[in-house]
Parts: C-alpha cells; sequence; structure tokens
C-alpha cells in the first residue's frame, strides 16, 4: 500500500520459498520496498505462464512520484497499475493490500525483515524477509490427496534472465512429498 492508500503492484524478479518463508529482492529506490519497510505487510501473486503480458503491460510503471533518477528515462509515475494490467482487486483475509483476481495463486503475508546485502552490489538491492500468514489457491490446483498445490496442474510464469517462461514437464519426484 502506498502512503496516499492506493495499491502499488510492483511486479518482481527475484523470490524464493522455503516453508512460510519467502525472500524477495527488490531494487533499493523502488517505491514497493518503501511501502514494505512502511506497511510491513503485502500479498504475492503468483500468475500463470500465459499472464506473462499482464506482467509486462506494468512493468515500466512505477509508484514512485517522481520516478528514480536513474529510471525517469524508462518509467513513468501512476497510482493505478490494475488498468492497464488488466487486473481486479479481491479482498485479502488477513492483510490489507488486496490481492490480484486473475492470478490462481496468492500468498498473505508480513514483513520479518529487510535486509542490506554485504558486497559491492550493496547500495543496489534489498533482501525482504516475509512469512506467509494465508495461502489461497483455486481448488482446481491443489492435490487433494496432499493439501499442496498439484504441479501437474498449474504452470507459472517465470522470469529467466528478463525473458518469461512457463514451465517443462516434470523430470521426476522427490521421496519427501
Amino acid at each position: 500500500m502506498s502512503p496516499d492508500g492506493s495499491v502499488n503492484i510492483g511486479p518482481m524478479s527475484s523470490a524464493w520459498a522455503l516453508g512460510r518463508t519467502i525472500v524477495l529482492g527488490w531494487e533499493a529506490t523502488s517505491q514497493t520496498l518503501a511501502n514494505l519497510a512502511r506497511d510491513g505487510q503485502c500479498v504475492i501473486n503468483y500468475p500463470h505462464a500465459d499472464q506473462w503480458a499482464k506482467v509486462e503491460a506494468i512493468a515500466t510503471l512505477t509508484g514512485r512520484n517522481p520516478p528514480a533518477a536513474h529510471k525517469a528515462d524508462r518509467f513513468t509515475y501512476t497510482n493505478d497499475k490494475w488498468t492497464p494490467g488488466g487486473f481486479t482487486p479481491l479482498p485479502s483475509a488477513g492483510v490489507r493490500p488486496p490481492r490480484i483476481a486473475e492470478c490462481a495463486i496468492h500468498c498473505e503475508a508480513e514483513v520479518r525483515g529487510i535486509h542490506e546485502p554485504s558486497g559491492p552490489d550493496r547500495d543496489g538491492f534489498r533482501i525482504v524477509e516475509t512469512y506467509v500468514r494465508t495461502v489461497h489457491a483455486r481448488r482446481d490446483l491443489v492435490d487433494p490427496a496432499i493439501g499442496h498445490i498439484d504441479t501437474d496442474a498449474w504452470s507459472p510464469s517465470l522470469y529467466v534472465f528478463r525473458d518469461y517462461f512457463g514451465t517443462g514437464p516434470r523430470l521426476g519426484r522427490t521421496r519427501r512429498r
């Protein structure tokens, strides 16, 4: 949530999960990072692979007014990314930001920490540690036998080296499943 009460949908390129912890990478001058630091809540929406163009439609929009100096020639300020992305807000159960209705999986989370990395890139980004409170998943994506996402039914949009991909065929299953 931005200071003016609008929702800042922030497409991201870096995330990983372990248990209920999801770690997000955000550019240090982004409005999304400032919002996470101030508000402490977020929804992590997972688009399906065929929704990559919706994500790309908002990729050069920023909630920061004016845009950061190093982005000013490529980014445009807006406090409404819903319309250009073709997204619909859906109320969340336990956090202020709404979910994106078009996404089949949502994680409502709270920020547990924002970390400055070590090394030469530390001024360029921050590591945001979140804790997932609630997971929403479309019923057709949940394997009822195990109560987890059916990986045969879901093909998430993946952002790899600045290109969009879906998933390929399953190569195998872990014994821990």
